[in-house]
């Protein structure tokens, strides 16, 4: 087993963790410090899927407890984002090949050593394989922003800018670790979805989805409910899609 490559994936929500944790074999799963840990093989590699939940600090503590515990070949940053300009549709993949937070001291790139090499190749193989895949960039917000006060403060050349809430805080943890970072995300909502809603209108404090919030924002807000049913039928979309990427990629790691 010493031999084996071990592969950690950080994300965010259940519906991330299904897409990926069905296509493991012999799963198994545990807590670690109240954290779900779920353990398979795939493709002749040990990966371990992390569902952390949302937001940069729950990120991070989901990195620091998996390095701790497992310290993986590879930290890879998975799940959904939202595509800032036109270009990249839904479901289709984006890898990181920069990373930016956004936060009340503005825009900073936080540097990825190394990966850029390796996110040109994966997704050159991944277009080989008939899966849409852009080079891009994330933008980890800590914030609640829509995607046109975004799009306005980004330089004009950005590759493929999406936003995301947890990319930054894993890509910390690994460079900080000495494990090599990558980021994969499938898009959720094209750049022409501006969601109708805020983030904290349907999550409590620690930004977990809470059903009494999400009914009572739609009872205040009925327009909101054909969107979320839109964008769950689109998150449908999007994990298939991530759950085929981890598939093809994963030997290549």
């Amino acid at each position: 087993m010493d031999t084996v490559k071990h592969i950690g994936i950080i994300v965010a929500m259940p519906e991330e963790r299904v897409a990926l944790v069905k296509r493991l074999q012999q799963v198994k799963r545990r807590l670690m410090g109240g954290i779900p840990f779920y353990r398979g093989m795939l493709a002749d590699r040990l990966v371990t899927v992390v569902e952390g939940g949302m937001g940069t600090a729950a990120a991070a503590l989901a990195a620091h407890q998996l390095i701790k515990a497992d310290r993986p070949n590879l930290l890879l940053s998975a799940g959904f984002c939202g595509a800032v300009r036109p270009g990249a549709q839904v479901a289709d993949l984006v890898l990181c090949k920069r990373l930016f937070t956004d936060n009340e001291n503005g825009l900073n790139e936080v540097t990825l050593p190394g990966s850029e090499l390796i996110t040109a190749r994966l997704s050159a193989e991944l277009q080989h394989r008939g899966l849409r895949t852009w080079q891009g960039s994330f933008i980890t917000t800590g914030r609640i922003v829509t995607k046109s006060a975004c799009a306005g403060t980004l330089p004009g050349n950005l590759p493929t800018p999406v936003l995301e809430m947890e990319s930054a805080a894993v890509a910390q943890a690994a460079t900080a670790a000495g494990i090599p970072f990558l980021g994969l995300r499938a898009i959720s909502d094209d750049a022409a979805e501006e969601l109708g809603f805020s983030l904290d209108e349907l999550t409590d404090e620690q930004l977990r989805i809470s059903i009494p919030r999400v009914l009572f924002t739609c009872l205040k807000k009925p327009r909101i409910i054909p969107q979320l049913a839109r964008l769950a039928a689109n998150s449908g979309r999007a994990g298939k899609n991530l759950g085929l990427a981890l598939q093809q990629i994963l030997p290549m790691l």
